[in-house]
């Protein structure tokens, strides 16, 4: 009665994959500007018997979300869908932008 079970999540990152892995570019820059650097992630939301994934694209300077979409799958065309929407609301077009994602 006093063990707290452990909490159940999906995992949605698999750093171990056969695929090139870039370099992180932002690490070593200083922020300074909106639009300059956008993050990038997804997470799981809702129940394990029905599952949903939150993709989002994140401005790093003022944590704005600029692009978000809600999918039943982890396939690629909800990160997308949520980039996309991301660039279409862009503001400082001529600016140059560095989009960060695991």
């Amino acid at each position: 009665m006093l063990i707290k079970p452990k909490r159940s999540y999906h995992i949605t990152t698999d750093s171990h994959h056969r695929f090139k892995k870039h370099k992180n570019l932002v690490s070593t820059i200083e922020i300074e500007n909106p639009e300059s650097v956008w993050v990038s992630d997804i997470t799981y939301v809702g129940t394990r018997i029905n599952p949903s994934y939150l993709a989002l694209v994140t401005d790093a300077y003022s944590k704005k979300i600029v692009g978000y979409d809600v999918s039943n799958s982890l396939s690629l065309d909800g990160a997308l869908r949520a980039l996309n929407m991301a660039i279409k609301n862009r503001v400082y077009k001529e600016r140059p932008l560095i989009h960060h994602s695991d």
